[in-house]
């Protein structure tokens, strides 16, 4: 949307421009035409009703023209009946058709999709400030949950105060409304407590909770994560365990 609104300032420019050029070039036209009546031995001629016909007005010269410009009607029609006219008028008649056409429509075009272009380069811009502004409310947001959760002030939420907040029915709806499944708390406070100190501080819940937002899936991802984590943890344990072990096997026994 933002595109085409600021694409309107070139859009208008090509209509004044346009319309300047058809201005410009009926008045000639509707001169000539006027000139040419006042001849009476060119009454006769069938070309002169015609060129009274298109040009022997000022709206009708405008409009004649808009439609040998715009492909209404052949232009060459219109170059025929101007040939009852003085041979500038032809050689006039030909500078517009050049002009509004390879000059005008093609030179204002390019501009419009310039500007087009480069506002679509700013959607892009407001798109993305919109995201940051959206990010920012979101942690105020939480950070005013966090607050409402920590009864104690002391920065810190450990498990049992949790659990015991998710009993809260705004406490809840904020966690709903930021789409935070909350089925599990035990699980929910581990995935949050990054350091597995058992308590929560404030920098843990913002990361925490904004990684987690979004649909049930996502916590069962995170779950899955954590779970592998673990197993990873174990299974280092394990093996430095087996590597301890074969070393002291592989001790030469001290003689008798």
């Amino acid at each position: 949307i933002y595109s085409i609104l600021k694409s309107l300032k070139s859009l208008m420019w090509v209509i004044v421009v346009l319309s300047l050029t058809f201005y410009l070039f009926a008045v000639l036209f509707t001169a000539a035409v006027s000139a040419l009546l006042e001849q009476q031995e060119t009454w006769s001629d069938t070309r002169t009703l015609l060129v009274v016909d298109y040009f022997g007005t000022l709206s009708d010269s405008i409009l004649n023209l808009f439609m040998a410009m715009s492909g209404g009607r052949d232009w060459n029609e219109y170059y025929e009946v101007i040939t009852v006219l003085p041979f500038q008028y032809s050689a006039f008649f030909l500078l517009f058709i050049t002009f509004s056409l390879f000059a005008v429509v093609n030179i204002v075009t390019g501009v419009f999709v310039e500007t087009a272009m480069q506002s679509s380069s700013a959607d892009r811009d407001i798109i993305v400030q919109d995201e940051l502004e959206s990010k920012k409310r979101y942690l105020e947001f939480m950070l005013d949950l966090f607050d409402e959760m920590d009864d104690d002030g002391s920065n810190c939420i450990g498990l049992q105060e949790f659990i015991a907040k998710l009993d809260d029915e705004r406490v809840l709806a904020y966690l709903n409304a930021m789409k935070l499944d909350v089925n599990d708390a035990t699980i929910l406070f581990k995935l949050i407590d990054n350091d597995n100190s058992g308590q929560i501080n404030i920098h843990e819940f913002l990361v925490g909770c904004y990684k987690l937002q979004g649909e049930s899936r996502s916590l069962d991802t995170k779950i899955m994560y954590m779970e592998i984590r673990k197993m990873q943890e174990n299974f280092g344990r394990l093996v430095e365990l087996v590597s301890d072990v074969h070393s002291l096997v592989s001790l030469p026994s001290s003689p008798k």
